[in-house]
């Protein structure tokens, strides 16, 4: 599937943010994945900005280091 830029642009934003929140939070990716109940790969796949992991998992990962999606 082909994805705008914006789109792309905006899930790596968002796999930065929250290797960054891991890294803060001292967690190692085995660590969060246990935590947020997903694969180890999947983290990785959510922190390399692959726009093909699901949003729910994304987002859960996301609130789980920290990260206030909307305000």
């Amino acid at each position: 599937r082909a994805y705008s830029r914006y789109s792309r642009d905006a899930v790596v934003l968002l796999g930065q943010m929250i290797r960054l929140g891991r890294i803060n939070q001292k967690l190692t990716v085995a660590e969060l994945a246990e935590r947020a109940d997903v694969s180890r790969g999947l983290i990785q796949r959510i922190e390399r900005g692959d726009p093909g992991c699901s949003i729910g998992a994304a987002f859960e990962v996301a609130t789980i280091v920290g990260i206030r999606l909307f305000r």
